[in-house]
């Protein structure tokens, strides 16, 4: 799977048809979405960004900041 949304996932991300690109440039501008552009005008925008802005987030242990129970061991 590439790291980048397709155009058509884009599209329906923001409600436009797949071709409309300054469309798609306006919202991502509106709404404050950092994007790249390709070299063939079309704004590219990261899947991992996306899941970031959306609120989607893996459970993943080891990116948890805080431990699960307190260190004991550090008042001894």
């Amino acid at each position: 799977m590439n790291d980048y949304l397709s155009m058509h996932e884009l599209a329906e991300l923001i409600g436009c048809k797949p071709n409309q690109r300054s469309a798609m440039m306006k919202w991502l501008d509106a709404n404050r979405w950092r994007y790249v552009v390709d070299s063939h005008g079309q704004p590219k925008v990261a899947r991992a960004y996306r899941d970031k802005k959306m609120g989607i987030v893996e459970n993943n242990s080891s990116t948890n900041k805080y431990d699960a129970t307190p260190n004991y061991q550090a008042f001894a």
